[in-house]
């Protein structure tokens, strides 16, 4: 009987210790991350703990684009499957008339080639009558600004400086040159594109058989509508941010100045030079292809140039050398044109 009564303590003893076990095990496996000292348990990289943010948050730091934080992970000796939280910051909240571009540490950019509004921020009409500059200078004095509105004529016969007045009296100023280019992609696509994206399912305005009606470009200009195609529809020529017309239509002036020699050789051969990766060069060829043969265009010699301005995307009529990486570097930036127009950014 006394043997008995052993075993029983012991059993009981044994099962009281199996309970205070698992017990210590689910209380030592459930984290719960809802302070500063807990949070600081975990991994950071690009990110911080918060606890001024509602009952405290991770956050990421300023200066990146994105980050990580990972939390405590409780090793269970077996094989265990874990759920992360992932999500995508947006820096800044754009404009309902600009797209968040998540390079160069965010920015916003217009959706369309700039049209112009009058200072009370109605559309201007008079474009339409237009064919100088003097358009441009007189809608400025007046308070005049850039606006990024579907299906409007193009603000063009406008130079760099009143471009850059232009955006800065809408409260944003002309991109820069690199701004432009990383949010230039159609249809998420910037490399092996096909030399001149006119056809399906791009229908960029980049040739002849795309010029649209007359009425939609002042002057004698062929370009379509901001965001349009030829018929006056939505056009298929958009990045996956949704910015419109980045290839062909006008160029767009940048807020950039460069110095240079013709790259190309024979310099004069051509005014259009094409990167095949490595170097410039005055033919199109197969090394080409991967940029879709966009065409680069210098002035027609060997000599140094200086205070050049910095175009991008090319206009209507040059097909296959229009492109994301098209440029012209060959004017000085007082020079307007019917081919020349410009779009704003924001950070």
């Amino acid at each position: 009987m006394k043997n008995l009564i052993n075993f029983m303590n012991k059993k009981t003893l044994l099962i009281g210790l199996i309970g205070l076990l698992f017990l210590t095990f689910v209380l030592a496996s459930v984290f719960i991350d809802n302070s500063k000292s807990n949070f600081d348990s975990g991994t950071y990289a690009n990110t911080f703990y918060n606890s001024s943010v509602g009952s405290g948050a991770v956050q990421l730091n300023l200066s990146y684009n994105n980050g990580t934080y990972t939390s405590r992970i409780f090793s269970t000796g077996s094989n265990v499957s874990l759920n992360n939280l992932s999500w995508n910051y947006q820096r800044i909240q754009c404009s309902s008339d600009m797209a968040y571009i998540n390079k160069l540490n965010g920015y916003c950019i217009d959706k369309y080639e700039a049209s112009p509004l009058n200072a009370d921020g109605t559309y201007n009409t008079s474009q339409f009558l237009y064919n100088s500059s003097t358009f441009s200078t007189n809608l400025l004095r007046a308070g005049g600004k850039a606006g990024s509105v579907f299906n409007r004529t193009v603000w063009v016969y406008i130079n760099q400086t009143d471009a850059m007045r232009a955006c800065s009296n809408a409260g944003k100023y002309l991109c820069t040159s690199d701004q432009w280019l990383s949010a230039s992609n159609v249809q998420g696509q910037m490399y092996n594109l096909p030399a001149n994206l006119v056809s399906s399912p791009y229908y960029c305005i980049t040739g002849s058989g795309t010029y649209c009606a007359t009425g939609n470009s002042p002057g004698s200009g062929n370009a379509c509508n901001t965001g349009a195609n030829k018929t006056g529809q939505v056009s298929s020529c958009v990045s996956s941010e949704g910015v419109y017309d980045m290839t062909g239509n006008v160029w767009e002036w940048t807020n950039e100045t460069v110095t240079y020699t013709k790259p190309c050789s024979p310099a004069n051969v051509t005014n259009w030079c094409y990167w095949n990766g490595t170097a410039f060069q005055a033919s199109v060829d197969a090394t080409t292809a991967v940029f879709g043969n966009d065409g680069v265009y210098f002035s027609d010699n060997s000599t140094a140039r200086t205070g050049y301005a910095v175009l991008r995307g090319n206009r209507w009529g040059y097909g296959a050398a229009d492109g994301p990486f098209s440029a012209l570097l060959a004017y000085a930036p007082s020079l307007p044109t019917n081919g020349f127009g410009f779009r704003c950014c924001s950070s």
